[in-house]
């Protein structure tokens, strides 16, 4: 494998069918204007201290909810109005943490709009956290930078609407010592654990779905949350799905309507089942629907070496409107199109980026893919959209050499965004130390780790 990512790849033995589509109603578009250049990242390839960078994992919590006033005062938030929110200290999130795990949820909307989550004390970026319909419930994945007060912000662009946040997580920064080591970060090769359409049909209220993967014997135990992308389609009625180590998981991860084909990212806690490192994924909805699951990455705690997140100033890297990235034109169907991570948000240790993918009114219901360079076009879907909806979702993106990815359009044509929140960092960084700020080569090949490949991987329903 010619990689350049610190990976676990997975083989598949399961089905490897891309997304059907479903209509859905148009949403809002994200915000226009493209993010002022951050500075340029030489210093991300320094090396982190202590529990610097660790993921420390939190039992899911709702920490805003302002349909009862959780979190901020009971109220809807308006058009052009931004609510504050305590993450630190809470739901037994630490103190000193630069970044939060946060699905955010919008309510009701009475009108289309987009979310921006951002850290508190910094000025507000030019990117999308979430994009929503009118009279629509969504939910996104977001890593938000946490500011020094230990709060994020939160912006609505218009209408009004309640807003939702359950933190999944933390990020540790030099000030978390209580805590301790918490888990690095792999990336496995993109793969589909499971897709119920082809394995047993569509799930009725209350049902749920298991999966598991065998790592090795030296992983297996090591593993504390897997890092998947959960579609939803074909619903009968709206609800949500929720995923979590155990049958009956806290919180909700994806919001869906009826005949709504929706994807989320999530940071699921993982447990042991039979043995093996799983989650479990069930319907709460009153209808049944169609589930798929792809895994794209794992939290390991107890390894020598992995990949550590490093937040930097939310960056919009990919504007296809605007020409941003290097295309100025609406990506064709069945087209991926090649981008350089650029050295603004990547360095010499940089193996992935955490960011918020839009696709823009495409003219054909479509599903979107980003993968790493080094890497065939994998068999799973980042983002759904239908025919002129605006969408967005959480994306891990691995880089290849030379720090490139590749965005892959199905159907039709569409703009294409990219807002990048973090990165995923090689520790230890790599010898010798880091070059000039600015760089962006590729690490040599003889200093990447040994991809692992699990034996198999499993599902049960139940």
């Amino acid at each position: 494998m010619s990689q350049r990512t610190l990976i676990l790849a997975a083989t598949t033995a399961t089905a490897t069918a891309l997304a059907a589509l479903t209509g859905a109603a148009a949403q809002a578009a994200p915000h226009v204007t493209s993010t002022p250049a951050a500075a340029a990242v030489g210093a991300a390839s320094a090396d982190f201290v202590g529990a610097q960078g660790t993921y420390q994992q939190v039992t899911p919590t709702r920490i805003l909810d302002t349909r009862y006033g959780n979190g901020a005062p009971k109220a809807r938030v308006g058009a052009g109005q931004e609510i504050s929110v305590l993450v630190a200290g809470r739901a037994g999130v630490p103190q000193g943490i630069t970044a939060a795990v946060v699905n955010l949820t919008a309510v009701d909307t009475t009108a289309s709009t987009y979310l921006t989550a951002y850290a508190s004390g910094t000025t507000r970026p030019t990117t999308s956290s979430l994009n929503v319909v009118a009279r629509n419930t969504r939910a996104n994945l977001v890593t938000v930078p946490v500011g020094a007060d230990g709060r994020i912000r939160i912006f609505n662009s218009s209408g009004s609407t309640d807003i939702l946040a359950d933190v999944l997580g933390a990020y540790n920064g030099l000030a978390t010592p209580s805590t301790g080591i918490g888990s690095q970060y792999f990336n496995s090769d993109p793969q589909r654990f499971y897709d119920s359409r082809t394995d047993g049909g569509a799930y009725v209220p209350g049902e749920y779905v298991w999966v598991n993967a065998d790592w090795g014997s030296d992983i297996n135990s090591k593993v504390t949350a897997y890092a998947a992308n959960i579609t939803v389609l074909q619903g009968t009625a709206s609800g949500y799905v929720a995923a979590g180590p155990n049958a009956s998981p806290s919180t909700s991860t994806v919001n869906y309507g009826r005949n709504q084909t929706i994807a989320n990212m999530s940071v699921v806690p993982s447990s042991m089942i039979e043995g093996f490192p799983g989650f479990y994924v069930i319907n709460r909805g009153p209808g049944s629907v169609q589930i798929i699951i792809d895994v794209v990455g794992l939290y390991t705690k107890g390894e020598d070496s992995g990949l550590r997140f490093r937040a930097v100033p939310p960056r919009r890297i990919i504007d296809t409107r605007y020409g941003v990235g290097g295309y100025g034109t609406p990506v064709p169907a069945d087209t991926s199109r090649q981008y350089t991570a650029p050295s603004s948000v990547a360095g010499v240790d940089t193996f992935a980026l955490v960011a918020n993918t839009t696709i823009v009114k495409p003219t054909l219901s479509t599903w979107v893919t980003t993968y790493s360079n080094d890497l065939p076009k994998p068999g799973v879907s980042n983002l759904n959209a239908a025919a002129g909806e605006t969408a967005a979702n959480s994306t891990f993106v691995g880089l290849g050499a030379s720090n490139l990815f590749r965005v892959h359009n199905a159907k039709g044509s569409a703009p294409i965004l990219m807002d990048v929140m973090g990165t995923f960092e090689a520790y230890p960084a790599t010898p010798p130390a880091a070059p000039a700020t600015g760089s962006s080569q590729a690490r040599d090949a003889a200093t990447r780790t040994p991809s692992l490949n699990p034996s198999r991987v499993q599902s049960s329903r139940g």
